[in-house]
């Protein structure tokens, strides 16, 4: 992702209907139409998140090791 995209408006998103379209906003194939595009957007956030959460992880344990490490060279230098 280009930094000039890491906005808020980029973020957000609205789901705008044609101009062509007739449907009243009550109308139930609109709402189901607008509703499966929020889920979209949903599932593709949550799997981005969970790919940030999942790095975290693995760098999260990464650094245990190493502090684990540097726990035992101070220990067997007796300090």
């Amino acid at each position: 992702m280009k930094d000039e995209d890491k906005t808020y408006e980029n973020e957000t998103t609205t789901i705008k209907t044609p101009l062509f379209d007739d449907r009243g906003s009550g109308d139930l194939t609109l709402q189901i139409e607008m509703l499966t595009k929020q889920k979209q957007l949903l599932q593709f956030k949550c799997k981005q998140a969970g790919v940030s959460i999942a790095e975290l992880k693995r760098d999260n344990q990464l650094l245990s090791y190493d502090v684990a490490t540097l726990t035992d060279r101070l220990r067997a230098a007796g300090l």
